[in-house]
């Protein structure tokens, strides 16, 4: 399978690499030391700490048995069996069986858990020598009414209590086995949005819940990790001095994704103010709850995995392959070979087996001499991972440690990562009412990147405008030189906390929590001397720091009023520092071909950038609790900010819920199920940044004298945007929990909303100051539904779907004209934002175009999201899997080839009177076809329906428990192929996912010159001992 593989990964984080003198216009040459880890080495060490368990003692038994489905009786795997009393127990395998060696002779008590179903115990007699035989059979928890939610309640409350709707992703039912964080909330449920895909390694992506709720400041959510405020967004995105939008690899790393996905327990997910209340500002974008594996009473439990993948591009870039749908009727459109990777075959890896048309390396393999594949070897995208982790405890101390090691070669020539990460999770508790935990990660990763995206020293651009590019040049051995572009970058995250839950009383709980979280980005960007493009080399070194401070006290105090009334009245506060610093060094034209560094250049500059921005609130709120079916909550919460203006003061933010078990009345058919009906009205805000409040100066002299120069006019009066929301909705289970229904309808309305304004000169400050001056709404509808279909003890048939609409509009620009934001225009009366334009209004003539100005073609982003999941389990505990989402009834603006610049358009080759050759245009082309490819029309009518669907996973699971010895309570082989099919109702190419140069962090849908994101496969085997 790995024959092909051509050497083995460079380990930069552990060696030192040695970089040689290198020629005129030649590529940066790497020596590294080399290391392979393969297979067989993993299945040695996997045996080795398979059979490292003690010898049974001369008094002892063994435990055997099922754990099954109450419902269909179906096996289950990973179900928690284990003894309470002697800290034995083990998990289930893929078949539901299990067996406990070792047992002490005796009477004990043997339990069977798993999140998602109830609890089970029964008594065993174990004899010397004896094989006792126990069975399980779990019911599931229907609702889980009575599953603690922590995310957006004080301390924490019963799921009936909430009356907002939460989501709670499980990672234990995602049985693709997602590499990534972020992958665990793509179509995970209704209204969440991830988006933004390219073919660099480590390329964030970019995570929105219900649409865009601002139009000047950040809509991403924030995050928290046990209960530990962390970076939100991405990391920045970092380029050259001489070309701050895109002189480099234009990747941003998603801090998120610094996660180890198996460390992850659940993550829980409220969407907006209704929700998000008592997290104050900040949260009007919603809140993202991470929460990592804890330690467990019993024996240690190992956990292996090794994953081995590939992968390769996709098809794009060929309109022919999809054809335009203005495309007129009987116009040739032959297919295009030559065009199905936009010309980057010989700089794309493909995928084992020859999989996908990249060619990179080939030249090599045949035995031919070049300079460019040297230290870039691999003719075949790669990736490898490798993780372990181990928890348990007895009943005073329990643990949960990890590490993982990613290794990756890209489908990018110069596109390689590693990254570590280790973490530690402790619960101490002392005394029968106090429990201490401590949650430590940290995450080591370095990435080299091809320089792409919109770069004219980059590969994918120069690419894909063949000889109109900055060469001149369509040929390999030009094009290549931007190879030597030398871009490197560290990431470290390191998120630290402590928590105390001190219980005075029985119904008297204290929580404070105080956490750090540090996030580092160093990013080395070279270009040495004798690069063909800068001969005289630069070199740029940014160092960004982001450091968050939280602390966070709630104490709850419970009383019962009457027999069916109880009132729960929670008090607490909440601060957090967020503090960012940036430190940047430049170095351009170097004496010669010396190893660079920023002191040796010839013109040095450097530059340091600081803030701090703290947040600090209280909040009270009172549950009212009538017969346990009946939940009234109030509550409040007041902020300040140090980014409010001085004459702003405090801001407050209150909420209101109200829940009803209606399924516990006297009235309802108990056969049915289980219903809860919800509603929930809150306000949360959004701060502006940290000195769009002062008056500021900038230093940059006047006519050589230093001298300050008017900068920000400043706003006394600056507050948040403030965003009210209400939810109604409700959730059920039926049928025997064979039907899932959850629905919410929801209404944002945000005032203050904060906008630029344009100053008046005469004031001495140009340009514009965010004032709050602006009104947008926001509304839409969710639908859950699952279905158990087929239940049966070895077959089973379970399909997901989720939808949900998304209509925004700007109510009120406070007299303000449309303006551009958002990767869009904002407009009263139309979406957030929306599409706006040249119109071609006589696109069929036979004529020169003619346009209507400023046309509303639509809204940018999906107003509609179909998600649909599907598993089939068959005999044998094998389960098939599929993701795949749909979202529609948006417009975008999409044309990666730049026409202004004469360059020849694959889309436009049917109207070229010489397609390889020219971009003359044949007599009898149409009107909307010379304003898309007449350079001097500006390649203009490029809007589409961006209606799309995309299989995300498709993916096999297979117990391999017979493989190996019962000391293995659990082996998983999963297989996975993701990315791997696409449908667009106009978009004749690329990927209507792809985000422009600042990736992660673009606040809209753009494109830039990318290359898509590759179809991977990937085999995981999970091993539990």
């Amino acid at each position: 399978m790995f024959g092909h593989i051509r050497g083995a990964f460079p380990k930069p984080w552990s060696d030192f690499m040695t970089l040689r003198e290198t020629d005129a216009g030649a590529p940066l040459k790497r020596s590294f030391k080399k290391h392979r880890v393969t297979m067989a080495g993993c299945l040695i060490l996997m045996a080795i700490l398979s059979f490292s368990a003690g010898t049974a003692e001369a008094q002892t038994g063994q435990i055997v048995g099922q754990v099954t489905d109450a419902n269909s009786g179906a096996p289950l795997g990973a179900v928690q069996v284990y003894l309470p009393d002697t800290n034995i127990g083990v998990l289930s395998r893929g078949d539901g069986r299990f067996i406990i060696l070792n047992v002490p002779v005796g009477v004990h008590e043997i339990a069977a858990q798993r999140i998602g179903y109830g609890l089970a115990s029964q008594q065993v007699t174990v004899t010397v020598g004896g094989s006792v035989q126990v069975s399980f059979s779990l019911s599931t928890q229907a609702l889980g009414l009575d599953e603690i939610v922590v995310t957006g309640t004080a301390g924490a409350s019963r799921r009936r209590e909430i009356g907002n709707s939460i989501s709670q992703l499980n990672p234990a039912d995602m049985l693709s086995r997602p590499v990534s964080a972020t992958d665990m909330l793509q179509s995970a449920a209704p209204g969440i949005s991830v988006s933004g895909i390219g073919g660099e390694m480590g390329q964030g992506k970019r995570i929105q819940l219900r649409g865009n709720t601002s139009v000047s400041m950040d809509n991403t959510p924030i995050i928290y990790i046990d209960g530990v405020r962390i970076m939100s967004g991405a990391f920045p995105q970092t380029a050259g001095r001489d070309y701050r939008a895109g002189r480099g690899a234009n990747v941003t790393v998603s801090p998120l994704d610094a996660i180890n996905p198996d460390d992850i327990e659940r993550i829980e997910i409220i969407k907006g103010s209704a929700a998000t209340t008592l997290y104050g500002t900040e949260a009007a974008a919603g809140v993202i709850q991470v929460f990592t594996k804890r330690g467990s009473t019993g024996a240690p439990v190992w956990t292996v995995e090794m994953q081995q993948g590939t992968g390769w591009t996709p098809v794009f870039g060929n309109p022919c392959r999809n054809v335009d749908p203005d495309m007129p009727a009987g116009v040739a459109c032959p297919d295009n070979p030559a065009s199905n990777y936009m010309f980057m075959e010989p700089f794309l890896r493909d995928g084992w087996f020859g999989l996908g048309g990249g060619d990179w390396g080939q030249t090599q393999a045949l035995g031919q001499a070049n300079d460019y594949y040297a230290g870039r070897e691999g003719s075949a995208m790669w990736t490898q991972l490798y993780s372990a982790s181990v928890r348990g405890g007895g009943e005073d101390l329990q643990y949960f440690a990890s590490a993982l090691h990613d290794n990756q070669l890209g489908t990018m020539p110069n596109d390689q990562l590693e990254k570590w990460a280790v973490r530690g999770n402790f619960t101490f508790t002392p005394a029968a009412n106090l429990q201490l935990q401590w949650n430590t990660g940290y995450t080591n990763q370095w990435q080299q990147n091809t320089a792409s995206g919109n770069n004219a020293q980059g590969i994918s651009l120069n690419t894909f405008r063949r000889e109109r590019n900055y060469f001149g040049s369509s040929a390999f051995e030009d094009i290549a030189n931007v190879l030597g572009f030398d871009i490197q970058q560290r990431i470290e995250r390191f998120t630290t906390g402590g928590t105390v839950t001190y219980s005075p009383l029985t119904n008297l709980t204290n929580r404070l929590t105080i956490g750090y979280d540090f996030s580092q980005q160093e990013n080395r960007n070279l270009r040495p001397f004798g690069f063909r493009q800068r001969p005289k080399g630069a070199l740029l070194n940014n160092t960004w720091q982001k450091r968050l401070l939280t602390f966070d006290y709630v104490s709850s105090y419970s009383v019962d009023v009457a027999d069916a009334l109880r009132t729960t009245f929670s008090w607490g506060g909440q601060a957090v520092g967020d503090e960012v610093r940036e430190v940047e060094a430049w170095g351009e034209d170097y004496p010669g071909a010396a190893e660079p560094t920023v002191s040796s250049a010839s013109l040095r500059i450097a530059e340091e950038d600081r803030q701090r921005v703290w947040n600090a609130g209280f909040f009270f709120q009172n549950v009212l609790d009538i017969s346990n079916k009946y939940f009234v909550t109030t509550g409040v919460r007041v902020d300040g900010n140090s980014a409010f203006g001085e004459g702003f003061g405090l801001q407050v933010y209150p909420k209101a819920s109200l829940s009803w078990v209606i399924s516990d009345e006297d009235f309802f058919p108990e056969a049915l199920g289980q219903v809860k009906l919800r509603t929930a009205y809150g306000q949360s805000g959004r701060a502006p940044g940290a000195f769009d409040a002062v008056r500021t100066w900038s230093p940059v002299g006047w006519g050589g004298v230093p001298a300050f120069v008017p900068q920000n006019v400043g706003n006394a009066d600056l507050g948040p945007e403030v965003t009210r929301e209400f939810e109604v909705g409700f959730d059920a289970s039926l049928m025997n929990d064979r039907v899932n229904l959850t629905y919410t309808y929801f209404n944002q309305f945000t005032t203050d909303a904060l906008m630029r304004v344009t100053q008046t000169p005469s004031g001495g400050f140009g340009g514009s100051q965010l004032e709050n001056v602006g009104e947008i709404s926001n509304t839409g509808h969710e639908v859950g539904l699952n279905l158990g279909l087929v239940q049966y003890a070895n077959y089973g048939w379970d399909v997901g779907i989720f939808f949900t609409t998304n209509g925004s509009e700007v109510v009120s620009l406070g007299g303000a004209a449309p303006f551009s934001s958002l990767s869009g225009w904002i407009q009263e009366g139309q979406p957030v934002p929306v599409e706006r334009g040249r119109l071609v209004t006589n696109p069929t003539a036979n004529a020169k175009p003619e346009y209507e100005q400023d046309y509303i073609f639509g809204p940018q982003l999906p107003t509609k999201t179909l998600s649909m999941n599907t598993s089939v389990r068959l005999p044998k505990g094998i389960v098939l899997s599929a993701l795949g989402e749909y979202r529609g009834g948006h417009v975008i603006e999409r044309n990666p080839i730049s026409i202004s610049r004469s360059v020849r358009s694959p889309i436009c080759r049917p109207f070229y009177t010489d397609p390889d050759n020219s971009i003359a245009l044949r007599d009898d082309t149409p009107a909307l076809w010379r304003a898309r490819c007449t350079p001097s029309e500006g390649g203009r009518g490029y809007w589409y329906d961006s209606s799309y669907f995309k299989l995300r996973h498709v993916s096999a699971q297979i117990p391999v428990d017979v493989a190996f010895p019962d000391r293995i309570n659990n082996a998983l082989l999963t297989v996975t192929l993701s990315n791997s099919y696409l449908w667009t109702k106009e978009l004749p190419w690329m990927d209507p996912e792809m985000l422009g140069n600042q990736g992660a962090n673009s606040t809209g849908l753009s494109s830039s010159e990318r290359v898509v994101s590759p179809v991977t496969f990937r085999v995981s085997l999970r091993i539990t001992f």
